[in-house]
């Protein structure tokens, strides 16, 4: 007699598999990575395809879950037009080269002209350039003056608060906050605050003047 067949063994079931280990520096590169793409409008296809990688994958990264090769991520950098190191977070400014572009709020240079009623702080870290830029607070009926002046150059500016007069060429000009102004500075102009507060301008400068 032929024995009966033993029934067959019981297949084990498979482990569980663990969820992608989402490390903190892969999160902060998936979130460095969606931001420059939605910043420029592009689907997660469109970037997939052009940096020849598929969507679930560029998807996967995005949430921190795949860590790119170097070459896929040079891929995808081109792609979103950032450099390597600003998505990796290595584009932080060396702080001995800040003093060369930053000038920090409380460090500004600044000019009183007393009687006049009006302070200059200087937004530019130096004069050297084309441009000078200036925030001006005037005391009320503060300015630069009776007299007119002209010097080279162009000059904008756009009142941030209060109100401002401004004659440019004999014209004369009654500004608000947010209104802009663009002159030649070779025509006779000047200034001064019409509220009975303070007017503080952003004022700009080419080339600089002081």
């Amino acid at each position: 007699m032929t024995p009966p067949e033993s029934p067959p063994a019981p297949v084990p079931e498979p482990a569980p598999v663990a969820e992608p280990q989402t490390e903190e520096d892969d999160l902060s590169l998936g979130l460095a990575v969606r931001r420059a793409r939605q910043a420029r409008g592009l689907s997660l296809k469109q970037v997939a395809d052009a940096a020849n990688v598929s969507v679930g994958f560029l998807s996967q990264i995005e949430r921190g879950i795949s860590s790119p090769s170097v070459r896929a991520l040079r891929a995808i950098c081109a792609i979103l037009d950032v450099p390597v190191l600003e998505l990796l977070g290595g584009g932080e400014a060396d702080p001995n080269n800040e003093a060369r572009r930053i000038v920090r709020a409380g460090q500004r240079r600044r000019v009183d002209f007393g009687d006049k009623g009006m302070v200059k702080e200087f937004l530019t870290v130096h004069d050297q350039g084309m441009l000078q830029v200036m925030e001006l607070t005037l005391d009320p009926d503060g300015g630069s003056g009776e007299d007119a002046y002209t010097h080279e150059g162009e000059e904008c500016g756009v009142v941030l608060e209060g109100r401002l007069e401004l004659y440019v060429d004999g014209a004369i000009y009654r500004l608000g906050e947010g209104d802009a102004f663009h002159f030649e500075s070779a025509s006779p102009h000047k200034f001064r605050n019409l509220a009975n507060g303070r007017t503080r301008i952003l004022w700009i400068t080419t080339p600089p003047v002081w």
